[in-house]
């Protein structure tokens, strides 16, 4: 359902909380956010909410609608929301993107926090400190590694993208990230100790695709790959990085604990973690059935 939509169908009248993007058809954040608040009885219901460019506008109507109780946010509005909120949290403020938006009963405003930094940390516990790491990929996902990584200790970041341009974000994060283009990916991941992808290539349903030529995969031997898509659970990416002796780490975990984050900052209560892992693998499950 669109936005204009959903705030005429009177949706917009009951407790909800939703998640905001385009396109989010695809998403299996109602299936997690449902099940826990059906798990925990609590009366709100958790939509997924399509905003086109041209529909940004709406967003103050939405969050002050009578119902709304919380918003995760999502591609390509994690930048674009900021300028509708009233504060940003410290997880989100040296980002410059958001992924949940929380209000307050008292007074209205809004909060934009960023749980990605939470969830990408997480499956990194294991690990110890990454000198080097390459980070494919410039957007809202990307922003919360390169701070997540330097939060633990990682000396140089490699960005990479297609184009020479997103200087903001050695503005953003200093002299410890160096903008590269992919043609010089190939001496970066020498350098490196950890590679993440955090760009769709490799999700269903373009899942033979992989961010980096294949002839590179190699190098990633004793390396660690992080790969943040989590549908499929382990993308061609990790399945040829691991054949070739690196240790990876998929997106799902990633997934569901900047989730459980942004519920326990809504409704104060833990997400059901067993619960909510087993329904997304099986919805993953029967999504790569059909491909």
């Amino acid at each position: 359902m669109h936005l204009a939509e959903f705030l005429e169908s009177g949706s917009a009248e009951e407790p909800f909380a939703a998640v905001l993007g385009y396109p989010v058809s695809h998403s299996r954040s109602p299936l997690l956010h449902n099940a826990s608040l059906t798990y925990h009885k609590i009366p709100v219901t958790y939509h997924a909410v399509a905003c086109p460019a041209e529909q940004t506008a709406l967003l103050p109507r939405l969050f002050s609608a009578p119902g709304f109780r919380g918003a995760n946010i999502t591609i390509p509005l994690k930048e674009k929301v900021v300028p509708f909120l009233d504060v940003l949290d410290e997880t989100a403020r040296p980002i410059g993107a958001v992924n949940t938006v929380v209000p307050d009963s008292l007074n209205g405003s809004l909060t934009g926090y960023n749980t990605d930094v939470y969830g990408f940390t997480k499956p990194l516990e294991s690990f110890g400190v990454f000198e080097t790491a390459v980070i494919l990929g410039t957007g809202g996902a990307a922003r919360a590694a390169i701070h997540a990584l330097a939060g633990r200790g990682c000396r140089h970041i490699y960005v990479v993208s297609r184009t020479a341009g997103r200087h903001d974000l050695a503005d953003l994060f200093g002299d410890r990230v160096l903008h590269i283009t992919y043609d010089q990916l190939e001496d970066a991941i020498r350098k490196s100790d950890l590679l993440v992808n955090t760009t769709p290539s490799g999700m269903h349903p373009d899942m033979a695709q992989t961010p980096v030529s294949e002839q590179l995969i190699p190098m990633l031997e004793g390396k660690v790959c992080y790969d943040i898509i989590y549908n499929p659970p382990e993308t061609r990416l990790l399945q040829l990085a691991e054949r070739h002796g690196a240790r990876v780490i998929g997106g799902l975990d990633m997934f569901l604990h900047q989730a459980a984050r942004s519920f326990e900052l809504w409704f104060g209560k833990s997400m059901p973690m067993d619960l909510v892992r087993e329904k997304v693998l099986e919805s993953l499950d029967f999504t790569r059935s059909e491909s």
